[in-house]
């Protein structure tokens, strides 16, 4: 089965109501991930498991679900690489040395540089 992506209107009044809807669907088989968005009352679901389950197991629970729709995920971002090679953008300069220290120090009477 292929994966697919299922985004369905719920009613959600309460807390109860929330975790009702997500015991519910999380106990399908196929289901990989379950995201519930409580401002917009939207319930999206990821995996390989039927939408018509879906829905069945949000009736059996007293919901009146809307299937907005159904497709596939979004694929991953791909990651982003780093403009520079590992060398150069490491907290060290290849040539640097925890032991070198320069300290720049100012007198009253003038200024002066101290290499250490």
């Amino acid at each position: 089965m292929t994966v697919k992506k299922v985004e369905i209107k719920v009613d959600i009044n309460c807390g109860k109501c929330k975790n009702a809807i997500m015991q519910a669907v999380t106990e399908l088989e196929g289901v990989n991930q379950v995201a519930l968005d409580q401002e917009k009352s939207l319930l999206t679901v990821v995996g390989t498991m039927d939408p018509v389950c879906v829905v069945g197991q949000l009736m059996k629970i007293k919901q009146k679900p809307v299937v907005v729709s159904v497709g596939p995920p979004k694929p991953p971002e791909p990651k982003k690489k780093p403009d520079c090679t590992l060398e150069w953008c490491g907290p060290y300069h290849p040539y640097y040395t925890p032991r070198d220290v320069v300290s720049v120090t100012t007198y009253e009477s003038g200024s002066g540089c101290t290499i250490m």
